[in-house]
């Protein structure tokens, strides 16, 4: 009977600590979920303990949330004051510092597009590309040679003040490209000969002008002078040089080296 006995107690304590076991380990992480699961006539100091336990939890979740909004509205207030900040304090080319633009003229090329980025508060740096419809001639050939230029550049201006309105110096190194057709008279042989070739040239550009700038929309005219250091052409044909051909091309070149230019864009 001892034996029987001690087996019984020994059984008993088993299941209940099996029982005392299973109960910590479903009891809920949540402090208002364990509040819930007593009944609410429940006035036993576990019950009291939860309840107390979820109005601290939901005290620190209203201050939370008020910490994060308060937050999120001192941020505001800071993005707000240096709007204003930038808006009275600084040109429009530092607030939207990149610029889509178009352009039209004279010069080398006489229309075309650009994208500008003012790098810095003074110094904007830009890449064109554009174009000229033209033909060529010379005194030994007739009219209607095709001549069109295709020209892509790279520059930067140096804007000379800090308002909205503003005269700039700039720079910028060129590569121009044309198909050349001409109908060329040769002198010693008295035939007419057509020549078909392609045309290339490299120059440099100096530049002077007043931009302005007001919100999203760049203004800006501008002299260009530009000098082409190199120039080649060749014939489709046979692939080599042609002095005729490179005369014509040089000729219609030099003609345009002086051009002014109005561009207008929009900046973000």
């Amino acid at each position: 009977m001892l034996a029987a006995a001690v087996a019984g107690l020994a059984a008993a304590l088993s299941a209940g600590a099996a029982r005392a076991y299973t109960f910590v380990d479903e009891l809920p992480e949540d402090a208002c979920a364990r509040a819930r699961a007593y009944d609410p006539q429940d006035s036993s100091d576990a019950a009291q303990h939860a309840r107390r336990a979820c109005r601290l939890e939901n005290f620190d979740q209203h201050l939370a949330e008020r910490r994060s909004q308060q937050v999120a509205a001192e941020q505001e207030a800071r993005d707000a004051a240096i709007e204003k900040w930038m808006v009275g304090t600084q040109p429009a080319r530092v607030i939207n510092p990149i610029a889509v633009e178009l352009f039209a003229g004279s010069g080398i090329i006489n229309y075309g597009a650009a994208i500008s980025w003012n790098v810095l508060r003074q110094l904007e740096l830009a890449a064109h590309i554009g174009q000229r419809q033209m033909d060529c001639a010379t005194s030994t050939s007739s009219s209607g040679g095709n001549c069109t230029r295709t020209t892509w550049s790279i520059g930067a201006r140096w804007i000379l003040g800090d308002r909205d309105f503003a005269p700039f110096g700039g720079v910028a190194f060129s590569s121009t490209h044309a198909p050349l057709k001409i109908n060329h008279y040769d002198q010693q042989a008295m035939t007419t000969t057509f020549l078909d070739g392609k045309g290339i040239a490299d120059s440099g550009s100096l530049s002077a002008g007043v931009q302005l700038a007001v919100s999203q929309v760049r203004l800006s005219l501008e002299y260009i002078f530009e000098y082409v250091f190199f120039t080649g052409a060749t014939l489709n044909d046979m692939q080599r040089p042609s002095p005729d051909l490179r005369s014509v091309w040089n000729d219609s070149l030099k003609q345009d080296r002086h051009g002014v230019r109005f561009q207008v864009g929009f900046a973000f």
